[in-house]
């Protein structure tokens, strides 16, 4: 038979310790700990709202006018200076 216990990790940690505590008051203990090791290695959602730069402009605005109709002003305004910034191709015939 070659399975390993589930708690395997957890006796051979107890039987390396100074046996201070009762196994089982152990067991809990080193489980817990394990379990918060591995949620503090978890990733942390980095991932910014598509809108977040409508959304802080809002915020930093004095709110004078409704989220929705600021965030479409705001995109408005934004295509347009983009498009401002584009070098004109007089190569194309009109």
């Amino acid at each position: 038979d070659v399975s390993i216990p589930y708690d395997a990790t957890a006796q051979l940690a107890y039987a390396a310790s100074d046996r201070s505590m009762a196994y089982a008051d152990f067991k809990a203990q080193y489980l817990a700990d394990a379990v918060a090791l591995v949620k503090s290695k978890q990733p942390v959602d980095v991932s910014i709202p598509y809108d977040a730069t409508a959304q802080l402009a809002y915020a930093a605005s004095d709110r004078s006018m409704a989220y929705a109709d600021f965030k479409a002003q705001y995109l408005a305004d934004a295509v347009a200076l983009v498009k401002s910034k584009q070098p004109v191709d007089v190569s194309i015939p009109y």
